[in-house]
């Protein structure tokens, strides 16, 4: 597809798709430029005509679940639950010892309070006057997204922010009960450089999965106290992430939008249209009974990527919406 551009009130082009693309991606041309199409007469934003429809449409709605806790990954309440009970010996060693040491335990978990207090705020004073927050007049079609993914989950919307940050990646966190989600440019940019809304949705789904299923509460803050049984503090970690995948693939509405955002996190964006979904879990499959895969794995705090692929098809199924 070319795409004549409206630049200066001139139209310049016509310009390949590819090289519009890339423009985008460097930064050169703005998303919002007006285009059209080569055997078109209607000037729209670029955005809209590479995405190939409104760019404010909302993802397709996901089938009724009923029970939005069928989202969470069934083996996190196990592993959670152990965890739990696991902490019980971690909170009557700190009680023990603070009796034994007259309270001097209490002065150096409050010293390391403060010191993670003080950080939360100066990580905050950052985020505020580095980073955009997202509403519904700033990134307004990102803050679309965004709210189509709260009502979706029946929960607030929280502040969300974009960082400029050349890593694929974004964060949920938690500052003195203000929920933040923060999306580095990195992915954000990878993504709409192919992709598209549905495919931001998942990763906004992701984070805000973190937000729903209460990671960053403070009764699970509590049982990170059985961290010093470090495999199963990490099992937890996998499992919660998986909660949040799934939760990225109901806000995403569709199985090919999920699969396509985590494969652009794989081999970015400018292979990701190009990668087969189903090779890619069979790769997996051929290699995770492996001694080092397994090893690997025990030790990590998130899924193998191409896992994730393999038990979003999963989750597809189970939710109806297997493509």
């Amino acid at each position: 597809m070319n795409l004549y551009l409206l630049q200066n009130n001139e139209p310049t082009g016509p310009f390949p798709e590819e090289e519009i693309r890339q423009k985008i991606y460097s930064g050169e041309l703005a998303r919002t430029v007006s285009a059209r199409r080569e055997d078109g007469a209607a000037w729209h934003p670029v955005e809209d005509l590479l995405n190939g429809r409104d760019a404010l449409q909302p993802p397709p709605l996901p089938p009724d679940l009923g029970d939005l806790e069928r989202l969470r990954d069934p083996k996190e309440k196990t592993a959670l639950l152990w965890m739990y009970i696991v902490s019980v010996f971690g909170w009557l060693l700190v009680a023990v010892l603070v009796v034994a040491l007259f309270g001097i335990p209490l002065i150096i978990i409050g010293f390391f309070w403060l010191i993670n207090a003080l950080g939360e705020m100066l990580f905050m004073a950052h985020l505020k006057t580095n980073a955009v927050r997202v509403s519904d007049t700033q990134l307004p079609e990102l803050y679309r997204v965004v709210a189509t993914s709260c009502a979706r989950l029946k929960m607030p919307v929280p502040e969300v922010y974009v960082m400029q940050e050349n890593v694929w990646n974004a964060f949920a966190a938690k500052f003195f009960g203000r929920r933040v989600v923060v999306l580095l440019s990195g992915a954000v940019d990878s993504i709409l450089l192919k992709g598209d809304h549905q495919q931001l949705a998942w990763l906004v789904g992701h984070e805000l999965g973190h937000h729903w299923a209460g990671h960053l509460n403070l009764s699970q803050k509590l049982a990170k106290m059985g961290g010093f049984v470090i495999w199963l503090t990490l099992w937890h970690s996998r499992r919660a992430e998986l909660t949040s995948d799934r939760v990225g693939l109901y806000c995403a509405g569709n199985l090919k939008s999920a699969q396509r955002a985590l494969i652009n996190a794989t081999v970015g964006a400018q292979l990701a249209d190009r990668v087969n979904p189903e090779q890619a879990v069979a790769q997996w499959r051929q290699h995770r009974g492996e001694f080092f895969v397994c090893y690997r794995t025990l030790y990590s705090t998130h899924p193998q990527l191409l896992a994730r692929l393999d038990y979003l098809n999963a989750a597809a199924r189970e939710f109806g919406m297997a493509q």
